[in-house]
């Protein structure tokens, strides 16, 4: 199984996310990530969806979509550089991390604050027990970063799921 990002250029009205989601369920493909968000062009809004499955898989669901009325455009954003900073991938993926861990003493806190700068974590606030970090990086990245602040214990996690866009030709 591999993990696939299309980028959807869809009219902005009520009930298209309805549409999209059911063509999913009823092809039982699950939706690893989904965002939604205004574009450059009034009416119009940008669906960024990360599913998991085959390479025919892929196809058959970018043809479905393909037939939505409401949907403009379908881009299958190949992201090969994931994992491998910036070079490599015909897109740039990010996922927004807000995570908030238990520091009870200076150095739990010290080591927090270690890692995060490590990570290029940004503190976003901070409390006499608890620390409130920001991280937007590669979905692995994250979910690294996020498995070693379990061990100083989660107390909130939120992530904003997969965003991407396609990189510019020369």
């Amino acid at each position: 199984m591999q993990t696939h990002i299309i980028s959807l250029l869809v009219e902005d009205h009520p009930g298209v996310l309805t549409r999209m989601s059911g063509m999913f369920t009823t092809r039982g493909i699950n939706i690893a990530s989904l965002t939604v968000s205004p574009c450059e062009k009034e009416g119009l809004s940008r669906m960024t969806i990360a599913i998991e499955g085959s390479e025919s898989e892929l196809e058959k669901v970018r043809k479905q979509i393909s037939n939505l009325i409401e949907v403009v455009k379908v881009v299958d954003l190949k992201a090969g550089g994931q994992g491998r900073g910036n070079g490599g991938g015909e897109a740039i993926v990010r996922d927004l991390c807000l995570l908030r861990v238990h520091a009870k003493d200076s150095e739990a806190r010290s080591a927090v604050m270690q890692l995060a700068e490590s990570y290029g974590a940004k503190i976003v606030d901070a409390a006499l027990d608890s620390v409130t970090l920001e991280l937007t990086e590669e979905p692995e990245r994250v979910s690294r970063f996020v498995d070693l602040m379990r061990h100083f214990g989660v107390k909130q996690l939120f992530r904003t799921g997969v965003t991407a866009i396609g990189r510019e030709r020369d």
